[in-house]
């Protein structure tokens, strides 16, 4: 080992079980609670009791293997658990909007019941389009100090928590990858959290990927969900099809006579992250573009002088108010949730993510590949 290195441990990171279940449990139930009470009371029927009884069932019979990302067969995936988040998000589309429903008809004074069916319709058309929405291209320029003029236009595609398994299939994740390398970038940052856990679908996202191509490459840093497996093997599959995943290191790109600088820090919940290791071989007052998976890292990189961060992990929240997108559950976690930030002469952009985590929807915040421009500022 070379002198000053210091030894990581890879080891797989088992995500925390304890009464996670039990939480799933409790919240899928009460989500489901106003729009089961009400449609029985006012169909005088207890259909929509055992609907949500037996879609309930069927989604925890299948819960173990999702949690330890084991392959689901598709007649339980599209027979079992996508009816189930339909309904589930129908139910948290009637909660949401019951108070409104009511209170508008009370103001046009008109009954409510004969209208209760439209009013579920309407849930249950929310229902499906928030689980069922693809990701959207977002454009965005970066205006950075010192930038060399030959990278002025450079085009950084990326992309961000595909959360490849039972909810993103390899044929799914292979159509975003292919969104991008349409773009045609000069490179392509893949900025963590690959897999949702275990090592089913390690092979699978690494194929699906493997599609992406740039003039300058492909990169790719480490999130905490690629260690819910066993990390060096993702890392072995990844860079089998073109990927180098940067883990505390960099890499030069050369343009005539100029340099960009591209890093990777590793994980941050497992201890793993060193922005020191990832800035090493960065050659003094050489514009550095910084792959992080965690945007709270931005703090530590921007004292670093670190111009451009690219980061991912919050999902814009994945639920956000609609028309606010401000007012999100990432804001819980995190001052830096989604888009552009700037704290002096660096800039972070915080992915929103292609795919999901826990139920496969999005309200108020859609999911998003990437498109970065970056443009030179004169000092």
């Amino acid at each position: 080992m070379p002198p000053g290195a210091r030894l990581l441990d890879f080891s797989p990171v088992k995500p925390r079980r304890g009464r996670f279940r039990w939480w799933v449990l409790a919240l899928s139930i009460m989500i489901q609670l106003p729009a089961i009470v009400v449609l029985s009371i006012h169909f005088h029927s207890l259909i929509p009791l055992i609907l949500g009884a037996a879609l309930t069932t069927a989604f925890f019979s299948g819960f173990r293997l999702m949690f330890n990302g084991s392959t689901i067969r598709k007649r339980f995936l599209f027979g079992a658990l996508w009816p189930f988040f339909i309904w589930w998000a129908s139910c948290l589309a009637f909660a949401a909007i019951l108070p409104i429903a009511e209170l508008l008809f009370a103001v046009l004074r008109q009954p409510f019941s004969p209208h209760l069916g439209a009013f579920a319709g309407v849930c249950l058309a929310l229902g499906f389009l928030w689980t069922m929405r693809r990701p959207r291209v977002v454009h965005k320029e970066v205006r950075i100090d010192n930038l060399p003029a030959v990278f002025d236009g450079y085009r950084v595609a990326q992309i961000s928590d595909v959360h490849c398994g039972a909810f993103a299939s390899e044929a799914k994740v292979r159509r975003w990858a292919e969104r991008l390398v349409r773009l045609k970038p000069d490179l392509v940052a893949v900025t963590g959290d690959l897999i949702t856990s275990g090592d089913k679908y390690v092979d699978a996202v690494a194929r699906a990927l493997s599609v992406l191509k740039a003039r300058d490459g492909v990169f790719a840093s480490m999130g905490n969900h690629d260690y819910f497996t066993d990390g060096d093997k993702l890392v072995s599959a990844l860079e089998g099809g073109g990927i180098s995943v940067l883990r505390n290191r960099g890499v030069l790109i050369d343009r005539d006579e100029s340099q960009l600088y591209i890093g990777g820090v590793d994980d941050t919940w497992s201890g793993r992250a060193s922005v020191t290791d990832a800035l090493r071989a960065r050659p003094d007052g050489v514009v550095t573009l910084m792959l992080a998976h965690d945007p709270a890292l931005f703090t530590e990189l921007s004292a670093a002088g670190v111009e451009l961060t690219l980061s991912g992990h919050t999902h814009g929240g994945q639920v956000a108010v609609p028309g606010l997108p401000k007012l999100n559950l990432a804001r819980l976690i995190t001052p830096f949730t989604h888009g552009l930030y700037r704290r002096g002469q660096s800039w972070l952009y915080v992915n929103r993510g292609a795919g999901t985590t826990g139920p496969p929807l999005r309200i108020g915040m859609r999911s998003e590949l990437t498109l970065l421009t970056l443009r030179t500022r004169a000092a």
